[in-house]
């Protein structure tokens, strides 16, 4: 037993120092169920090895969801389909398998505020991390405070920041308050940076002719903008009733 011990720690610490840490916990509890079971070798060392791939793969999914700023709750697969009646499901489902980031695609959510919008851009921000693409979410207002502070900040290279390098960049609800032209200079810098470098998804409650409007008046500013977003995009109308009116009508009938 000794020698048998003895053995199973130098393993142990050999995988530990290949780096190999998931593999070195489970060690012990695979040796216990592959003597169980009756494991061949390249049975148990194809376990040992696949343990270390889900356990990294899990581990790196998580630390993308963490420092990506999305809501890890709002997934595709909680969104309702059948509530939301006017979207094109299948759309949505070709967009999950994230060939859009693949090919820096861009994608646009138009519609009224609460049908889903932010939703359904969140639920693919986490299928492009599940597929292995870095995520930054932010707000349209949180993005151009970020802007503001790197432009008084002479010192900050604003193309190094997160939201220029990042695979996928989200920006929800643009649109809720115009932008000053300034503002809307910040805006165009950021989109013509990501274009052909990255894939921008936009959720607004503006449709494209109310785009100048938003953009302080100025439609060359506008016509720039879309120019860069459109070549390369997906455009998903969300026309339906709001979710959060539906909640609001539940809890008055429970009452």
């Amino acid at each position: 037993m000794n020698g048998i011990g003895t053995s199973l720690e130098r393993s142990r610490k050999l995988l530990a120092d290949l780096g190999l840490s998931f593999a070195n916990e489970a060690l012990p509890e695979l040796i216990e169920t592959s003597v169980r079971d009756q494991y061949t070798l390249p049975e148990f060392l194809e376990e040992l090895l696949t343990r270390e791939r889900q356990a990294r793969e899990e581990r790196r999914v998580k630390t993308g969801l963490k420092l990506s700023g999305l809501a890890v709750a709002k997934t595709l697969e909680e969104f309702d389909f059948d509530f939301q009646r006017s979207l094109n499901k299948n759309q949505i489902e070709l967009l999950a398998t994230c060939e859009f980031a693949r090919r820096k695609e861009n994608i646009l959510f138009l519609g009224p505020p609460g049908v889903g919008k932010s939703h359904l851009a969140q639920g693919l921000g986490i299928k492009a991390i599940q597929n292995g693409f870095s995520v930054t979410f932010v707000t349209a207002d949180q993005l151009i405070e970020r802007m503001r502070r790197d432009e008084a900040n002479h010192n900050r290279r604003t193309h190094r920041r997160k939201f220029m390098s990042t695979a996928v960049l989200i920006i929800d609800e643009l649109g809720f308050q115009a932008l000053d032209r300034k503002d809307a200079h910040h805006l165009f810098k950021v989109i013509s940076y990501r274009y052909e470098r990255g894939s921008t998804i936009i959720t607004s409650n503006k449709s494209i002719s109310q785009w100048p409007e938003m953009l302080a008046g100025d439609e060359v500013l506008a016509t720039a903008i879309l120019d860069r977003l459109l070549h390369h995009s997906h455009v998903v109308t969300v026309d339906g009733r709001s979710f959060r009116l539906r909640q609001m009508e539940e809890k008055v009938k429970e009452q």
